[in-house]
């Protein structure tokens, strides 16, 4: 197969496939057929120089999912006429796009294969990447400053049995944050402690050892995992062994400074002996997938964290979605403006920096649950809430020259970092002293804790950072840097002075050939604004401006878009380089001349610089560990900045916590999104939950009249509380929950094979397992996906089983009416409320205020109406409403108590009598026991 490489590079994907005809390749398909197995979520990608295909089932994928379009589609012919190779062909500039919504947004695995000789017909695996393991591709993913570089953390899982115990040992590697974490946890049937540390740690990959499909231990971890929205890579369990787990953390671990080989040894020694024994082979398993030890760059650089999940409020996926804590079911954040008041993420961040962002969706994951850490937060958040000036200087003039310490880091590791980059550290650390000197000033009430956590850390790296500011300013050539020329100081050496000389003289040279294509253009164009012809002086008025733009070449001149015409007929022989929004980039022959020197004089003085730069680049990378620490600091400012924007544009107040008075009450509470939909005139109302009493609330009322609105705002704001934010109340006095657990919405989950009634009954399930007295649980219309019997009995059992045993806060939205006779049972816990409504005309006006009460009757017709449903379709469901309504009234025959259902405690006694069934081995005698139970149910209602 051969086609012009030039000519592929020079036309986009769309032309060439219009330009290639099927084509007979059935050598490669030899090839291709006889490659190696792959899973369906693994996409091979085949290199040939200046584009890229892809092939059959991967083809077909990328074309619908990701280009959404079937027509750039060709297929091969081979020499079996009834059989042919779906082939799809992709440029470089298409490789790099679609490399990033495989790995970072469909969460795929990607291999590109490339030919071992360009002679041959032999493909070999060159590259290879997932989504928990990016390092090969960092430098295509991550090469634009708008792509923002999230976690990409693997975690290794183990499990084991101990005395009849699940035990569950995980690793988890992070080679952005250079960061190692390890726990081992027991688990019950559900796995929910696996769930709440995946919400917590948010991994892409998850590792588990090749199982089989008689392990059903394995099989259902797998399905905790998937349901998480993380990718499962099997590995070998031969991977899964600690034995020389030891020495790799000699290798991996930060080594301190003032530590000799023996106490550093002795130290590391000390770590792998903790009794993690399940986590320590999950945690090799994870540095042989990452391949971490074949990397001398990566030595001794991680640092080893144990993870204390009971440190946080346990969130699981359920109630992340639920809470719409992330735009999309899957937890990926979303930057784009669309999405800023979609989720509490994208109203919350405000964050001018990357590794501040990354630290905000790691504080929503992770909210906390000590009283005293929360209270610091929301101390320096009330600090920049009244100090308008210290907070927009902060996050305007400071945070944003700050580039991402932690990408950055990676770089110098990797000996890919740059004079550039190293520019950007000193821009940073320079404008430190200024940033200490407004904090210093303020004088509030909550100075001390601004002085703790922010000040004191950022006057140590002030410090820690003199002597690199003192190098950066001694041998690099700051003012070449306007003109994006990163040099060393020509002072430096006697041929860079001289090489210097030679290029001024050229740049003296450019500007009498500016003066010359100036006087051509002046009369025939408007004036613009540009540098003077000595370099300088902006205040004169020029048509075109001399550039400096190492991307292009050079140096060119710059005129605005609007000139173009005049441009080509004034100075015909130009070359125009580049048309861009901000004007037209051209060259003369007499500047391409001298640009032509400029460049090669450049190169000189680069090669004769270069031993200088690699001195530079070597000290600059010594600064790692303070430059992660940094990062740090510098991403927890941003976020308690962040939190104070998002509080005073939403006009929040900063909540009272109290472990004393065991209550969430919230005075005219919002919900923080809804609120900031377009339109929008919320209507607020009032919660209160003591859990001495009344701790639990029915809510009724009909559709859309903001039910599960008031009880997600409930947990949205306890949550923003944890993690330090002001909340949208007047006043809100509140406690600390271990945990939020949501039952919302109806959703099938078609990948599990699970329906939408079951999911509901897993979630519930899980819900009853791990909520404790101290949980707050949110339930919104639980047993509507069975039928009406069925899902009131689930209903009322789980209501009584919070209300008996588990004794927490509960938010409870039911369309159950029966079911808010349960407030008989239970009158000093349980309070029934309802959204208001009122029928006018035939026409239903939702009120969305929350009275105490029931509402008795439903309102399901008039919203059917309110969504515009045919006329007669509505006619017809009234008819047949009135119709089931007269029968039920007309149904006399039996006793029961108001409802048509059984009390709770008659309930309640056939439940125990069940319970007693099962250890009754007699057939007969069960039988009869069984007749009885039978016998007793029809009496009391439930049959």
């Amino acid at each position: 197969m051969e086609i012009d490489d030039e000519e592929i590079s020079s036309e986009s994907t769309n032309v060439l496939n219009e330009r290639i005809t099927s084509i007979v390749d059935n050598e490669f398909y030899g090839v291709f057929k006889k490659l190696p197995p792959k899973t369906a979520v693994t996409i091979r990608l085949f290199e040939h120089n200046e584009y890229y295909t892809c092939h059959g089932d991967d083809a077909l994928f990328i074309a619908k999912e990701l280009l959404h379009s079937t027509n750039s589609l060709k297929y091969w012919k081979t020499l079996d006429p009834k059989k042919s190779l779906e082939t799809i062909y992709i440029s470089n500039k298409q490789f790099e796009d679609i490399l990033r919504k495989l790995l970072l947004i469909k969460q795929y695995r990607v291999e590109i294969w490339k030919k071992a000789q360009k002679a041959s017909n032999e493909w070999t695996l060159t590259y290879h990447g997932s989504p928990g393991n990016l390092t090969q591709f960092e430098d295509i993913l991550f090469s634009s400053s708008s792509t923002s570089q999230n976690s990409s953390g693997v975690l290794s899982c183990k499990l084991a049995q101990e005395n009849g115990v699940t035990i569950i040992g995980l690793a988890l590697i992070d080679v952005h944050t250079l960061t190692i974490k390890m726990c081992e946890v027991t688990v019950s049937n559900h796995y929910s402690n696996l769930e709440t540390i995946l919400v917590q740690l948010g991994p892409k990959e998850c590792l588990l050892p090749t199982f089989t499909a008689t392990e059903d231990n394995y099989l259902q971890l797998k399905k905790v995992i998937e349901k998480s929205g993380v990718l499962v890579t099997e590995r070998p369990k031969a991977d899964f062994s600690s034995k020389d787990i030891k020495q790799d953390l000699c290798r991996l671990l930060v080594k301190g400074k003032d530590e000799d080989n023996d106490k550093f040894e002795m130290k590391v020694g000390v770590m792998s002996e903790v009794q993690m024994e399940h986590a320590k082979c999950a945690l090799s398993a994870a540095i042989k997938f990452l391949e971490l030890l074949s990397d001398k760059n990566q030595c001794n650089r991680f640092h080893l964290k144990t993870h204390q999940p009971d440190l946080y409020m346990r969130l699981d996926t359920a109630a992340m979605i639920a809470l719409n804590i992330f735009p999309d079911q899957r937890q990926r954040p979303d930057f784009s403006a669309n999405a800023k008041s979609s989720s509490l993420f994208g109203l919350l961040n405000h964050c001018r920096t990357a590794q501040g962002q990354r630290l905000l969706m790691q504080w929503l994951k992770q909210p906390l649950t000590d009283m005293a850490k929360i209270n610091e937060r929301l101390d320096i958040v009330d600090a920049f809430v009244n100090d308008s000036g210290i907070r927009t200087y902060i996050s305007q003039d400071f945070l944003g020259r700050v580039p991402d310490f932690e990408r950055l880091v990676r770089k110098f590791i990797r000996k890919k970092a740059n004079l550039e980059d190293c520019y950007k550290i000193y821009v940073a650390v320079n404008k430190m002293p200024k940033l200490l000197e407004y904090i210093s000033e303020f004088n509030g009430p909550h100075k001390g804790v601004l002085d703790h956590l922010i000040v004191e850390p950022i006057r140590d790296m002030i410090n820690v950072f003199s002597k690199y500011i003192e190098m950066i300013e001694t041998t690099i050539d700051l003012d070449r840097i306007r003109n994006h020329e990163f040099v060393i100081k020509p002072d430096y050496d006697k041929d860079l002075q001289e090489c210097r000389e030679k290029q001024l003289a050229l740049e003296s040279k450019m500007h009498d050939d500016l003066s010359s294509v100036c006087e051509k253009l002046s009369p025939h164009v408007s004036s613009t604004p540009g540098r003077g012809r000595k370099g300088g002086n902006e205040s004169v008025k020029e048509p075109v401006r001399l550039v400096y733009d190492p991307k292009q070449g050079g140096w060119l001149y710059r005129i605005v878009r609007k000139e173009s015409a005049t441009l080509q007929k004034q100075l015909p022989n130009i070359t125009i380089k580049v048309t861009k929004k901000e004007g037209i980039f051209f060259q003369t022959i007499r500047l391409a001349e001298l640009n032509t020197k400029y460049s090669s004089l450049n190169a000189t003085y680069n090669e004769t610089s270069k031993e200088v730069i690699d001195d530079v680049l070597n000290i600059a990378s010594g600064y790692c560990d303070s430059l992660s620490q940094l990062a740090e600091i510098l991403a927890q400012l941003d976020c308690l900045v962040s939190f104070a924007i998002a509080s005073v544009n939403g006009n929040y107040i900063r909540p009272v916590l109290s472990n004393e008075k065991q209550q969430i009450h919230l005075v005219d509470s919002r919900h923080p999104c809804v609120e900031k939909q377009d339109n929008m005139n919320f209507i607020s109302n009032t919660v209160e939950l003591d859990r001495t009493k009344h701790r639990f609330q029915i809510i009724t009322g009909p559709n859309m009249g903001g039910k599960s609105t008031y009880i997600r705002q409930v947990g949205v704001i306890q949550l923003m509380t944890q993690i330090g934010c002001f909340v949208p109340c007047t006043s809100c006095h509140t406690t600390i929950v271990d945990c939020i657990l949501a039952r919302l919405g109806a959703n099938d989950d078609l990948a599990l094979g699970v329906s939408t009634f079951m999911s509901e009954m897993l979630e519930m399930s899980t819900i009853l397992d791990i909520a404790t007295s101290n949980s707050l649980l949110i339930i919104d219309e639980l047993g509507r996906g069975t039928s009406t019997y069925d899902g009131f009995g689930l209903a009322w059992a789980v209501a009584h089983y919070i209300c008996t045993t588990i004794k927490c806060f509960c938010l409870f939205a039911t369309h159950f009416h029966e079911l808010t006779s349960i407030e008989h049972d239970h009158s000093s816990i349980i309070q029934n409320f309802h959204v208001d409504a009122l029928p006018v005309n035939d026409e239903l006006v939702l009120l969305y205020k929350l009275k105490p009460g029931v509402c008795d009757q439903s309102f399901g017709i008039h919203v059917a109406k309110l969504a515009q449903f045919p006329d007669h379709v509505i006619e017809f469901a009234k008819k047949r409403a009135q119709e089931l309504e007269e029968f039920n009234n007309d149904d006399t025959g039996k006793e029961n108590h108001g409802h048509g259902f059984a009390s709770s405690e008659s309930v309640e006694l056939i439940w125990n009598e069940l319970e007693q069934l099962k250890s009754i081995k007699d057939p007969d005698q069960a039988h009869e026991m069984i007749l009885k139970l039978l016998n007793k149910a029809e009496s009391v209602g439930l049959m």
